[in-house]
């Protein structure tokens, strides 16, 4: 894990989540995401602090546990104000939220309260929309990219955008085969506007950074539409989620290998009958105490 100038005085903080750092002439630092959990966050302090620079705020793109789990060292040791938008702040706040939902509700028990599904909370000091916003004397754009998340933000800088999962890397989209996603008609917007762009530089949470990101936007997108597409093609029959669950991933040799996995394969599922309802092209039944989805 190093830190590796994009440009100027705009950062990426390479680990397995990608995290930003924006410093301004006075040496205040902004950083994007801290990563999943105090031994990231330690590490990325002490890069930060051998530059020379001071952290004085935390913008989350969003609240999953990989990119809001080192919140509470930073704010500990710097005293940096958590920022992030309005949607995502009960999460970040309430980290317990994220394995609940994912368990419909219920009190998620041992295995779906390890680091990967559950942070530790901090608080939120200011809530971001859409649009320009100052901190720390840097005039930033804040580029809402849901559909990944429900509320996702993406960070504009002197023509660097930190796009958070609003995009992921081809390789990582094969390993794990079904891509988590809550809102597929947000998504497919979000990469649109990512299309729309023009920016110097993009860093995805999950990939390098570049400079062309055509391919990785065509990519992601044509990913989702053929599962879109296998899921329909599926739904000439009746079907529970979880066996389209089952199904897709037989098909795409990937294997919920725990709970978490499995629900969080199953959210995405959901996920995509939920845009093809909305779409007229799926139905629901109750039969036997079922929920089918068919066409």
């Amino acid at each position: 894990m190093a830190l590796e100038k994009i440009k100027n005085s705009v950062y990426v903080f390479k680990a397995p989540t990608n995290i930003g750092v924006i410093a301004s002439d006075t040496g205040e630092a902004i950083v994007i995401d801290t990563g999943i959990d105090e031994s990231v966050a330690r590490k990325l302090l002490r890069e930060v602090e051998k530059e020379g620079f001071r952290i004085k705020a935390i913008v989350n793109t969003h609240s999953h546990a990989d990119h809001i789990g080192g919140n509470p060292f930073i704010t500990a040791r710097t005293g940096a104000v958590v920022c992030a938008s309005p949607l995502e702040t009960p999460f970040i706040e309430t980290p317990l939220f994220e394995p609940v939902m994912l368990t419909g509700g219920a009190s998620p028990w041992k295995e779906m309260r390890n680091k990967f599904l559950l942070a530790k909370p901090s608080t939120v000091g200011e809530k971001l929309q859409a649009g320009p916003v100052n901190l720390c004397g840097l005039h930033l754009e804040i580029v809402a990219l849901p559909g990944h998340s429900v509320d996702q933000i993406g960070v504009l800088y002197d023509g660097v955008l930190f796009a958070g999962d609003a995009y992921i890397s081809g390789s990582l989209l094969e390993k794990h085969g079904i891509p988590y996603n809550v809102d597929i008609q947000a998504y497919l917007a979000s990469l649109e506007k990512l299309g729309s762009l023009s920016c110097e530089w993009y860093v995805p949470s999950h990939g390098e950074p570049s400079q062309d990101i055509t391919s990785d936007i065509e990519y992601n997108r044509s990913k989702v539409l053929k599962l879109i597409e296998q899921i329909e093609s599926r739904l000439s029959e009746s079907w529970e989620a979880e066996g389209l669950v089952s199904q897709l991933c037989s098909h795409l040799g990937v294997t919920a290998a725990n709970p978490g996995l499995f629900f969080l394969y199953r959210t995405a599922v959901v996920a995509f009958l939920s845009y093809l309802y909305e779409q007229g092209r799926a139905k629901t039944t109750i039969q036997d105490n079922r929920l089918l989805w068919h066409k």
